[in-house]
């Protein structure tokens, strides 16, 4: 359920600008510009001004009708989007030892969620179609900006694709559960999710509230009886007094009582990576903007909950995970969550969790190759890339932009989970300054674009809003490895070589592209 899009029609309406309307600019569309081909310089024909039959009055009243996404289900939406789970917080710990971990995940929120929910909110109320943040950076930087946007968010996602392999496996083997009984649970997993995805977004978000419940109740009935056992001196540890990873060499922040020591025994990278990780991605709530009721009510609600529930998800059970469990830095590695769990509740609590974890993890495996094609068709179907991956099976998928992630998602499963996630975290810094940028230019160059969520702080505040979260970004690029960076520019220049290369197949007419937004995909 982690999505950055859906198998769902999105209607782009296209007119006249707010301007040039002579219908009150509250009740005004945005407008999505035609594009030209590259080399054609004209003037846009009278005929893109002419608003289509989709945007009639009784067509959008219509559209309006047929949205399903209220404040409840679009919550939970972006929670899976961004979360799914604190299945795989367990590095931190190791890396940062409890107090930073937990200092981290309460605070670090506040100066990046946040502002990243708000920013998703306003702009999908301004934008509502299923590209998302490469729709922002496009209206607002021109379309190679966008192009350069919806790669980099591809590359990550797909990068972010490939930790569930990993991570899954991890959870697999941390409890000795017969592996036919695994197998069996994780293949009906897998068939029921698949179902409700072909079923669409209202019964996705019907059914978003229970598969919560089976992924939190244990975690809920951990911290309960946990909250018995804790022992609030473990939170105030440093990571060398939980034992270092090599006892080679070891020394305790604690007997020195030097602060210096105790913040030398954090490995910054690992630990920064790891929460940067586990607390990014709102943006991608964005690709279910067209399904939206009510977007000024629904947007700023739905985020406050969705940043509120996956805080108090990962706090809580590593609070009482922590504070109730007598661990070393080593047992902290994937999996650690359902040995606690066992050791707190019993082995069925155990058990319970990694049946949690095998869900959770299977369904954001699913979701999210689907939503890296569905980012691939979403600029199909803007003219960014190729009109074949705007092509849809019988079933709604789109073939040629699946079979693309797939294989990435192969190559990069084979790197090692925290290596991984580093790659896709350093990719995904960039494409987030980006967004960030796009939403300060839209703020000065299309204010009369209807907002039905405004962020209510002016053009200075926004920026002192984001001074943060661009300094985390900047920190962020600024720990990741040579490897993260040469692997990071490997996958720049591949995107150079893709983009000659496509527009030379177009010269050649190996392949077309649209010239428009319109979801020509029926």
């Amino acid at each position: 359920f982690r999505t950055k899009s859906s198998s769902f029609r999105v209607r782009v309406h296209a007119g006249p600008t707010a301007k040039m309307s002579p219908v009150p600019a509250v009740e005004a569309r945005p407008e999505f510009r035609r594009r030209n081909p590259p080399g054609d310089d004209a003037v846009p024909s009278p005929d893109s001004a002419v608003p289509s039959p989709d945007s009639s009055p009784d067509s959008s009243s219509s559209a309006s009708s047929r949205r399903t996404l209220g404040v409840t289900s679009l919550a939970l939406l972006t929670y899976y989007a961004v979360s799914g789970g604190p299945f795989g917080i367990e590095p931190a710990v190791a890396a940062g030892g409890p107090l930073a971990a937990i200092a981290c995940f309460a605070i670090m929120p506040l100066f990046w969620s946040v502002p990243e929910a708000l920013i998703t909110a306003e702009l999908s109320s301004a934008y509502p179609e299923a590209s998302g943040y490469v729709a922002w950076v496009e209206e607002a930087f021109g379309e190679k900006a966008g192009l350069v946007e919806g790669y980099l968010s591809w590359t990550s996602g797909v990068a972010d694709n490939a930790v569930y392999p990993v991570l899954f496996l991890q959870y697999l083997t941390s409890e000795a559960l017969p592996f036919g009984r695994k197998m069996a649970f994780l293949t009906a997993a897998n068939a029921g999710l698949t179902y409700v995805s072909y079923r669409g977004l209202e019964v996705v978000g019907a059914v978003a509230s229970l598969v919560a419940a089976m992924e939190l109740l244990p975690f809920a009935i951990m911290c309960v009886v946990g909250a018995f056992q804790i022992d609030p001196e473990r939170f105030f540890k440093s990571a060398d007094d939980m034992a270092c990873l090599s006892s080679d060499g070891c020394v305790s922040a604690r007997a020195t009582d030097d602060w210096s020591a105790w913040s030398r025994s954090i490995a910054w990278a690992p630990l920064m990576n790891n929460i940067f990780w586990n607390i990014n991605y709102f943006d991608t709530a964005s690709a279910f903007a067209g399904e939206v009721k009510d977007p000024g009510r629904t947007w700023p609600r739905a985020m406050f909950f969705a940043v509120l529930l996956v805080v108090l998800n990962y706090l809580l059970p590593l609070l009482v995970a922590i504070g109730a469990t007598s661990s070393s830095r080593q047992d902290w590695q994937e999996g650690y969550l359902a040995a606690a769990a066992a050791h707190i509740g019993g082995p069925w609590l155990g058990a319970w969790t990694v049946f949690a974890a095998a869900l959770s993890n299977l369904a954001l495996y699913q979701a999210e190759m689907s939503a890296n094609a569905f980012t691939l068709m979403g600029m199909a179907q803007r003219g960014l890339v190729p009109a074949a991956f705007a092509r849809r099976s019988p079933y709604g998928t789109p073939t040629c932009a699946l079979l693309a992630s797939a294989g990435i998602i192969v190559v990069m499963s084979f790197f090692p989970f925290m290596e991984i996630v580093e790659v896709l975290n350093l990719l995904y810094c960039f494409a987030l300054a980006l967004e960030f940028a796009a939403f300060l230019q839209l703020r000065q160059t299309k204010p009369h674009v209807p907002r039905p969520y405004r962020i209510p702080l002016n053009t200075c505040g926004c920026v002192l809003m984001l001074l943060p979260a661009n300094v985390l970004l900047v920190v962020m690029i600024g720990l990741a490895s040579r490897t993260s960076h040469a692997i990071c520019g490997s996958v720049l220049v591949a995107g150079v070589l893709l983009y000659r290369f496509q527009h030379y197949g177009r010269r050649r007419g190996w392949w077309t592209f649209r010239e428009s937004g319109e979801d020509k995909a029926r």
